[in-house]
C-alpha cells in the first residue's frame, strides 16, 4: 500500500503542477491533438491510393489457374495466346481489361468503371459461386454483368440499361444479372461479352488476360511453359496479382504521398515528444523533493502514466477522430491522382490502417517521452534539481566542438550540391539538415556570449546569460523553426521548379488554336478515345485550317507502366518538339526498328542514343534502337515516341486521345470551336473543345494541385512551429519566475522584462533563420535530385523569391506569435503571490 501511496502522491503533484500551468496543459493537449490529426490525416490518403490499387484487381479466380497478362497496351494477338495454349497444353479463357465510364439508366454522372470483355469460357476458370452466377445466365451481345454492391448504390436493376463511352461512340448496354461480391475495383466493373467489347473498342482479336487451367497437371510447370512461349510480351502472374501494374502507373504519386506520410509522421512525432516531455520537465523540481522523501523511480512511472495515459487516449480519440475528417476532404487529391493516371480505379475511404498507426506512433512518442522523462529525474541528484544548480550554463568553450562539427558537415552537403552528379545530391540533405541541427544548439549560445562582452547593460546582460543557460530549450525553438523554414523553402522552390519546367514542356506541345478531347484535361481515361476517321469530320468544318491527331497508350517495361507518343510525321501544327540528342527532325525518319525517348526516361533508364531495349508488342518481343532524346517534362517518369506504323501495331488500334485543330485566318475562333462542339457532342457526350489557353492552365493547374501539398505542408510546419515554441516559451517562463522576479526587485520594471524577453525570442528568430535559409536554398536542388529517381524530372532551380524574402519577417512574427501564445505576464507576477509561494 505504501508504494500505491508514492505512485498517488506523484501523480496529484505532477496533476497540480499542470492546474498550475494551464497553458502548458493546453499545449500539450493542442499538439497530442495536431499531431494524431496530421499523422491520420496523411496515412488515410496515402492507404486510400494503394488500397485503390490493390482494389482494382480481380477476385473470384481459382488459385491454381495461371495468369497471363499482356506488356503492350494491344494486348497479346491470337497467334501468341495460341502458342502458350499449345505448349502448355491447358484450356485457355481470354479477355480484355479497358478503362472507361459508365452512365446508368437513372441519369448518374459518368463514373469510372473497369469492364471486362470476357469470352464464354470464364465460368471454368473461378469459384463455385461465381461460376454458378456467370454460367446460369448466358450473355446476349448487348448485354452485361454489373457487381450488385455498385448497383446497388446506384440504383440500377436487371433489365435496366448502362451507356459506355467508347471510340464508337456511347454504347447502351441491357443489364443481364448481378454478380455477388465485388469482383473487382471496389464493384466499379461491367462485364460484357468479348466480342462486343472488342468491336466497340476497336481491339481486333487481341486481348489483355489470357487464364490457363492446368486441370490435373503441375501449375509451376504450367507458368514455366507459358513464360517462354510469350516470349517476354507478357508477364505471368497469379491471379491475385492481375493488374499489378496499375501500382506501377501511381509510382510517383505514392511516393510522394509516401514522403508526405512520412515527414507527417516525424514531425507529429517530434511535436508530441516536446510536449510531453516539457509537461514532465515542468514538474521536475516538484518531483525531485519527493524523492528526497523516499519516492522511487517505480513510484514516478506510476504516478506520471495515471496521468499522461488519460491525455494519450483523450488526444488520440480526439486527434483520429479529426484526422479520418481531413483525410475524407483530401479525397479529392485522391480521385485527382486515379483521373491523372488514366486509369479507372476506384479509392475508398480504408480508415482501419491510418487510425491504428496514428496510436501506434503516438504510444511510441508517448514511452519515449515518458522513460525518457523519468530517466533525467533519476539521473540528476534530488537536491540540485531542487536547487535549480543542475542547470548550467553553456559557456563559449563548450560551443567550439559542435560549431566546428556543423559547419563541416554543412560544407560537406554544399560541396555535393555543387559537384555531386545526378543521383548524388540527394545525399547532401543530410548533411544540410545535420549541419543546420548542430549550429542551432550552438548558435543561441555564441550569440549570448557576444552579448555578455565589453560592458553590457543589464537586459543585455539578461538577455546573453539566459541564451547560454537554457540553450535546451534554446535549441528545440532554434530546430524547431529553422526546420520549418528549410521546409518552407525547399519544398516552395521545388513546387517552382517543377511547375516552371512543367508548363515550358506543356507550351511546346500545345501550339495549336484549339484541342478537341475525348474528355476533359486530367479525367480522360486509358480507352476513351476518338476514331481516327473523325478527323476527316473535323477537318470540314467551317473555319477550321488544319488537324493533327495526337494519341498515347501505356506499355510494360521493366514492370512500370510507361506512356508511348504518337504524332503523325506532319506534327507543326500541334507541337514544337524540342531535340536534346539526336535529329531535329526524327519523326520523318523514325523505322520500324527504332524509337524516341523522352529525357526524363532517359534519365531514370541511363540510356543515350544508339542504345537498344526490348519493346513488347502484341506478337512478341522487338529490339529498338534509340534515334533522338526529346525533351520533356509533362510525362511522370518518362515517355516514348514512336513512328505511326509501330504505334498501331503495339496499340493494335488507331484510337485518337486528341485533336488539334488549327483555325483559318481570319476566321472566328469561338464559332470555329461550337462547330467543332456541334459535331461532336452528340456521339462524345464527354468531349471537350479546348483553346490553347484553356489547356495549358488546365495542365498547370492540374500541375500546381499536385505540388501544392508540398506548400501546404510548409504552412503546417509553421503552425506546428508556433505550438512547439508556446509550449516550450511557456514552460520556460515559468521556470524563470523567481529569477526575474528578482531582476524586478533591483529596479527593474515590467516593461523592462518584457523588452528583455522580446530581445531573447527575436535573436533566436533571427539565429534560425541565418541558418536555414541559405540550407533551405541549398535544399532544393538536393530534393529535386531526390524525386528525379522516380519522375525524371530535373527542371532548371527557380528559387521562390517571395517566400525567401519573407522569410526572416515571417519567422520573426512566428516566434512572438510563440510568445504571445506563452503570455509574458507569466513571468511577471505580482510580488506578493511569489512570496507567500517561499
Amino acid at each position: 500500500m505504501a508504494g500505491l501511496d508514492s505512485a498517488r502522491l506523484v501523480a496529484r503533484a505532477l496533476g497540480r503542477s499542470w492546474r498550475q500551468r494551464p497553458a502548458r496543459m493546453a499545449s500539450a493537449i493542442a499538439a497530442g491533438i495536431g499531431g494524431v490529426l496530421l499523422t491520420t490525416a496523411m496515412l488515410l490518403v496515402s492507404v486510400s491510393v494503394l488500397d485503390a490499387i490493390k482494389g482494382a484487381s480481380i477476385s473470384g479466380i481459382r488459385p491454381d489457374v495461371v495468369a497471363v497478362e499482356a506488356r503492350a497496351p494491344g494486348g497479346m494477338d491470337s497467334s501468341l495466346m495460341d502458342r502458350a495454349e499449345q505448349q502448355t497444353g491447358a484450356e485457355g479463357s481470354r479477355s480484355v481489361v479497358l478503362s472507361t465510364t459508365a452512365q446508368t439508366s437513372a441519369g448518374s454522372d459518368n463514373e469510372p468503371v473497369v469492364l471486362f470483355g470476357v469470352d464464354e469460357s470464364l465460368a471454368g476458370f473461378v469459384d463455385d459461386q461465381l461460376a454458378e452466377e456467370v454460367g446460369g445466365t448466358p450473355l446476349g451481345a448487348d448485354e452485361v454483368f454489373l457487381s450488385e454492391t455498385w448497383a446497388g448504390d446506384h440504383g440500377v436493376r436487371e433489365g435496366d440499361t448502362v451507356r459506355i463511352s467508347s471510340p464508337q461512340g456511347v454504347q447502351t448496354w441491357r443489364v443481364a444479372g448481378l454478380l455477388s461480391g465485388d469482383v473487382a475495383n471496389r464493384g466499379s466493373v461491367v462485364i460484357a461479352p468479348l466480342p462486343t467489347v472488342a468491336a466497340a473498342f476497336d481491339r481486333g482479336d487481341t486481348a489483355d488476360v489470357l487464364l490457363l487451367d492446368p486441370g490435373n497437371g503441375d501449375r509451376d510447370t504450367v507458368a514455366a511453359e507459358a513464360e517462354a512461349a510469350v516470349d517476354g510480351a507478357a508477364d505471368v502472374k497469379h491471379p491475385e496479382d492481375l493488374l499489378s501494374g496499375y501500382s506501377k502507373t501511381f509510382q510517383t504519386s505514392v511516393t510522394i504521398l509516401a514522403l508526405f506520410a512520412v515527414i507527417a509522421v516525424l514531425t507529429a512525432a517530434v511535436v508530441l515528444f516536446l510536449t510531453w516531455r516539457l509537461a514532465l520537465d515542468d514538474a521536475r523540481s516538484t518531483l525531485a523533493r519527493m524523492r528526497l522523501f523516499g519516492v522511487r523511480t517505480r513510484h514516478l512511472m506510476l504516478g506520471s502514466a495515471a496521468v499522461m495515459v488519460p491525455l494519450l487516449l483523450g488526444t488520440y480519440v480526439v486527434g483520429a477522430a479529426l484526422g479520418v475528417w481531413v483525410g475524407t476532404l483530401l479525397s479529392s487529391f485522391t480521385e485527382q491522382i486515379t483521373n491523372l493516371t488514366g486509369q479507372a480505379v476506384t479509392p475508398g475511404v480504408p480508415w482501419q490502417v491510418p487510425v491504428a498507426g496514428a496510436f501506434a506512433a503516438a504510444v511510441v512518442m508517448f514511452a519515449v517521452a515518458w522513460l525518457s522523462g523519468v530517466r533525467r529525474f533519476t539521473a540528476i541528484t534530488a537536491i540540485e534539481a531542487v536547487t535549480g544548480r543542475d542547470r548550467i550554463a553553456l559557456m563559449p568553450g563548450g560551443t567550439r566542438r559542435p560549431l566546428v562539427a556543423g559547419l563541416v558537415t554543412i560544407a560537406i552537403g554544399v560541396l555535393l550540391v555543387a559537384f555531386g552528379g545526378e543521383m548524388v545530391r540527394s545525399a547532401s540533405l543530410l548533411f544540410l539538415l545535420g549541419g543546420a541541427a548542430l549550429l542551432c544548439v550552438v548558435l543561441p549560445v555564441v550569440v549570448g556570449a557576444l552579448l555578455r562582452r565589453g560592458e553590457p547593460g543589464p537586459m543585455r546582460l539578461g538577455a546573453g546569460r539566459q541564451l547560454q543557460l537554457s540553450w535546451r530549450r534554446n535549441a528545440v525553438l532554434s530546430i524547431t523553426f529553422t526546420i520549418a523554414v528549410v521546409t518552407s523553402i525547399a519544398m516552395a522552390g521545388v513546387s517552382s521548379s517543377i511547375k516552371d519546367d512543367v508548363g515550358a514542356s506543356v507550351d511546346r506541345w500545345t501550339q495549336s488554336e484549339l484541342v478537341v478531347q475525348a474528355a476533359g484535361v486530367g479525367e480522360n481515361l486509358q480507352n476513351e478515345k476518338f476514331p481516327l476517321s473523325l478527323g476527316q469530320e473535323l477537318g470540314a468544318v467551317d473555319g477550321v485550317d488544319g488537324v493533327t491527331p495526337f494519341t498515347y497508350a501505356y506499355v510494360t517495361l521493366d514492370g512500370k507502366k510507361t506512356q508511348v507518343w504518337n504524332w503523325p510525321s506532319d506534327h507543326k501544327l500541334s507541337t514544337d518538339l524540342e531535340v536534346a540528342e539526336g535529329e531535329e527532325d526524327f519523326l520523318t525518319a523514325l523505322g520500324p526498328d527504332e524509337i524516341a525517348i523522352s529525357s526524363n526516361f532517359a534519365r531514370t533508364q541511363d540510356m543515350e542514343v544508339g542504345d537498344t531495349f526490348d519493346m513488347p508488342l502484341p506478337s512478341g518481343q522487338r529490339a529498338l534502337r534509340v534515334r533522338t532524346i526529346v525533351e520533356d517534362s509533362a510525362s511522370d517518369g518518362g515517355m516514348l515516341i514512336a513512328s505511326t506504323a509501330l504505334y498501331r501495331e503495339l496499340a493494335a488500334t488507331d484510337g485518337v486521345y486528341e485533336y488539334f485543330v488549327g483555325v483559318r485566318e481570319g476566321a472566328n475562333v469561338s464559332e470555329v470551336a461550337a462547330a467543332l462542339e456541334d459535331t461532336v457532342a452528340e456521339r462524345y457526350p464527354r468531349a471537350k473543345v479546348r483553346t490553347q489557353e484553356d489547356v495549358r492552365d488546365a495542365f498547370g493547374g492540374i500541375t500546381a494541385r499536385l505540388v501544392s501539398a508540398f506548400e501546404a505542408f510548409a504552412w503546417v510546419m509553421f503552425l506546428l512551429a508556433v505550438m512547439v515554441g508556446g509550449a516550450t516559451l511557456a514552460s520556460g517562463l515559468v521556470e524563470r519566475q523567481r529569477g526575474l522576479a528578482l531582476t524586478r526587485l533591483v529596479g527593474a520594471t515590467r516593461k523592462s522584462v518584457s523588452r528583455q524577453l522580446t530581445a531573447e525570442t527575436l535573436l533566436i528568430a533571427v539565429s534560425s533563420w541565418v541558418v536555414a535559409l541559405p540550407v533551405g536554398l541549398l535544399a532544393i536542388p538536393a530534393m529535386l535530385d531526390a524525386q528525379a529517381g522516380q519522375s525524371g524530372l530535373l527542371p532548371p532551380v527557380t528559387v521562390p523569391l517571395l517566400l525567401t524574402v519573407a522569410s526572416l519577417p515571417l519567422v520573426a512574427l512566428c516566434m512572438l506569435l510563440a510568445l504571445w501564445v506563452a503570455g509574458p505576464r507569466r513571468a511577471n507576477p505580482p510580488l506578493r503571490e511569489l512570496l507567500a509561494q517561499e
